[in-house]
């Protein structure tokens, strides 16, 4: 990623680092682990909200520098200490109280200068997200890909939740002899045609539409990708899994990216913000339900903090 892209990847993370430590503070958990340092269960039972997502913002807090985690235990770092604590000489809570209280100016800013209306911004968000994915992936997370993930020997690619298929793309464009389909919903399938005709490889890359709820995702392939479709425990990796293993010959190469946590769940933080947001595993967990699905021989091919993103491969046995 060029200093360029990594300023942006900043700017667009940065705001949900912000909210994260708006409601730390406005909870005051600060305050309460300079008495003691408290599990996220005891912390959650003495503030009376939901323990999960509660955890979910320790993590992300512990992956800003705020908090520090002995075991399963939180506790305040001199940073928090100093200035986010009430009573101490150089207390911010007010201020980033302020801030928090403005908050909207900034949501509403938008509707303000003639940007799109809510019925418009429903309309195009689909497109935005599938878009988006394949603007992330041009700019960095692509090569990412091409250096971790080695397809060569592979003739067949199946992309599960391939979106606008960027990296089947990309794939193909890197070896030759190499043909992937790309599997996803109607919509998001419409608009990767687009992008892969773009692209001038119709003929090397098919399309199958379905739903992983409820379609298989075919036979017989060499390889598979799972980019971003395994976000945590509610996002049904296990049956996504169990459908690839059966898609895959034996002996398949699979490779699955995602926000990976640490095994000890105290960053990176691009991960702990999604985790926040939608869900995320930590790499031990992620490899215990691909070994589930039945692969062996799982290892972390890449990692790329500056994105959040990670790699893990496996193999189907022979």
């Amino acid at each position: 990623m060029n200093d360029g892209m990594e300023r942006l990847n900043e700017w667009m993370w940065g705001y949900r680092a912000t909210r994260v430590l708006h409601v730390l503070a406005g909870l005051k958990v600060f305050a309460r682990l300079e008495q003691e340092p408290m599990t996220a269960a005891a912390l959650a039972s003495a503030f009376d909200v939901e323990a999960g997502l509660l955890e979910k913002l320790l993590i992300a807090g512990t992956a800003m520098g705020l908090l520090k985690k002995d075991g399963s235990t939180y506790l305040n770092t001199p940073l928090s200490s100093e200035y986010l604590v009430e009573g101490k000489p150089l207390y911010q809570g007010h201020i980033i109280a302020h801030a928090a209280n403005v908050w909207e100016v900034w949501t509403e800013l938008p509707a303000k200068v003639g940007l799109q209306t809510a019925e418009r911004q429903n309309t195009d968000s689909h497109q935005h997200f599938i878009l988006g994915m394949h603007n992330i992936t041009m700019a960095g997370r692509g090569s990412l890909f091409l250096e971790a993930i080695d397809l060569s020997g592979c003739k067949s690619l199946l992309d599960v939740g391939g979106g606008p298929g960027t990296y089947s793309i990309l794939a193909c464009r890197h070896y030759p002899d190499l043909k992937a389909t790309v599997f996803d919903l109607p919509e998001t399938i419409a608009i990767a045609q687009t992008v892969i005709a773009q692209h001038g490889l119709s003929e090397r890359i098919a399309v199958r539409r379905g739903s992983w709820d409820k379609d298989e995702f075919g036979k017989g392939y060499d390889a598979a990708l799972l980019s971003n479709v395994l976000h945590g425990p509610t996002s049904q990796a296990g049956m996504k899994l169990q459908k690839t293993f059966s898609a895959l010959r034996p002996g398949g190469l699979l490779a699955v990216q995602e926000f990976l946590l640490t095994d000890d769940k105290t960053g990176p933080l691009i991960p702990a913000l999604f985790n926040v947001m939608v869900g995320a595993y930590s790499q031990a967990e992620l490899t215990a339900e691909i070994e589930r699905a039945g692969f062996t021989d799982v290892r972390l091919a890449a990692r790329n903090d500056a994105v959040g993103g990670a790699w893990l491969t496996a193999a189907k046995p022979a």
